[in-house]
This record gives structure tokens, sequence and C-alpha cells, in this order.
């Protein structure tokens, strides 16, 4: 028979203090994000790949600013902050976004909320 919430929680009042503290110390772990290797090498590859679109794009979008998933563009504009705005709606946890210039200078690194 599966364990539901109810059971689970009372097997948990029946435990000592010590064993409680233990349950909610595993809780906690177990609700860390996990960052792994993988997924700082994705990052990496992906600020890469927007680099590298930018390089390709420039003069398309020369003095826009730039929301880009690796080479997909998310969202473009002359407002950062609409631009930031659209990404977020779009579901993009943490947004590149970049301003296109002539010369290649240092990411934008911003956020709003």
């Amino acid at each position: 028979m599966p364990a539901n919430f109810e059971k689970v929680i009372q097997s948990i009042q029946q435990l000592s203090a010590a064993e409680q503290e233990k349950v909610l110390r595993w809780l906690e772990e177990t609700r860390k994000p996990q960052t792994t290797t993988g997924d700082w090498q994705e990052r990496t590859e992906k600020f890469h790949l927007a680099l590298r679109w930018i390089d390709q794009h420039r003069q398309a979008y020369l003095g826009q600013w730039v929301c880009l998933d690796g080479e997909t563009l998310v969202s473009s504009g002359e407002d950062a902050r609409q631009v930031y705005k659209e990404a977020k709606a779009k579901g993009i946890a943490i947004p590149f976004i970049q301003q296109v210039r002539k010369d290649d200078a240092a990411p934008f690194w911003g956020g709003w909320d």
C-alpha cells in the first residue's frame, strides 16, 4: 500500500526530536537546486553561441538590445527593460541581454523584477 502525506506525517510525528531533525535536514538538502558541471558547461556553451550570434547579426541589430538563448533570438528592441520583461514572460529564467554595438563591448548584466 503506497504511503500518502498523512501517513508520512504521522510516522514523522512518532520519531524522536533528534530523528525529526534528521528528516528536516534531509528535506532541506533535497530541495536545494543541484548545480552540476554539465549545467555550467551548457551555460558556457550558450554564452559563446550568443556572442557568435551577435557577431553574425551585428549590422541588423545595431543599437538595439537583444536577449538570446544560445543562438536563438528571444527578444529585441530599443528598451532593455522591455526586452528583459519579454524574455521573462517567455520563461527565460536568467536572460542574457546585450546591446549590440559597432565594436565588441562587454555584455550588459542587469536585472529587473
